[in-house]
């Protein structure tokens, strides 16, 4: 089964301007929007930053290349959830390659989608592994223009 990134990634959950120098206040920043967007309940908030940073204690998410791709599976998730964040200013995410991040693809689902969750992960990092297409986020001005420029990623890489 292939996934479908757009079929998960809503323009309301794309943060142009994510505010934060360390990996937990850009976590906290993003779990915060998307509470205030309705995305996930205010109730998990800890609960979801609890397995975030346990998820980044076993290991940086930050891949290198700018991009970092923090994720968690959870119980109380529903459905996939995924954020795209940009920082203009860059965060130390103590990534692989020592670099500062500045495109942060928050992922969370459900604790039983563990398939799903891992071709998920594994989707993002083939298009943001394309140094291009990293520089053309940073730059983007709406998130329309990130949601276009994803678009246009995933179809040259499914």
């Amino acid at each position: 089964m292939q996934v479908d990134l757009l079929n998960y990634l809503d323009k309301k959950n794309i943060i142009l301007n994510l505010k934060g120098k360390s990996k937990k206040k850009v976590l906290s920043n993003i779990v915060d929007y998307l509470i205030s967007v309705k995305k996930i309940d205010k109730r998990y908030r800890k609960e979801i930053l609890k397995a975030l940073i346990q998820r980044e204690e076993m290991g940086s998410t930050g891949i290198g290349g700018g991009i970092a791709l923090p994720h968690a599976r959870l119980e109380f998730v529903d459905d996939i959830i995924l954020s795209i964040g940009i920082s203009s200013g860059g965060v130390n995410f103590d990534s692989l390659d020592g670099g500062t991040v500045y495109v942060v693809a928050l992922l969370l689902s459900n604790h039983k989608e563990a398939g799903t969750h891992l071709k998920m992960l594994a989707l993002l990092a083939r298009i943001l592994r394309d140094k291009y297409f990293v520089e053309n986020l940073k730059e983007a001005k709406t998130e329309d223009e990130v949601f276009l420029l994803v678009k246009k990623q995933a179809s040259l890489i499914q």
